[in-house]
């Protein structure tokens, strides 16, 4: 997948792809290349995050 003009670097055109270690974007004209979070981390970390709140609502006697 082509995105056009989002390169944080120069503006240029950045492709989606994956290796063995997961996916990343790739600049075109620069080279800048940034790693994507996996999904199912993303996922496993938000999750988390609103079990804490759930948790921390039922302490303060709100929930």
């Amino acid at each position: 997948m082509l995105n056009l003009k989002i390169c944080p670097r120069c503006k240029g055109g950045v492709v989606l792809d994956r290796d063995h270690w997961g996916w990343y974007e790739q600049c075109i004209q620069c080279g800048y290349l940034h790693d994507l979070p996996n999904i199912a981390e993303v996922e496993l970390s938000l999750a988390q995050e609103a079990k804490r709140k759930v948790s921390g609502l039922r302490k303060r006697g709100k929930g």
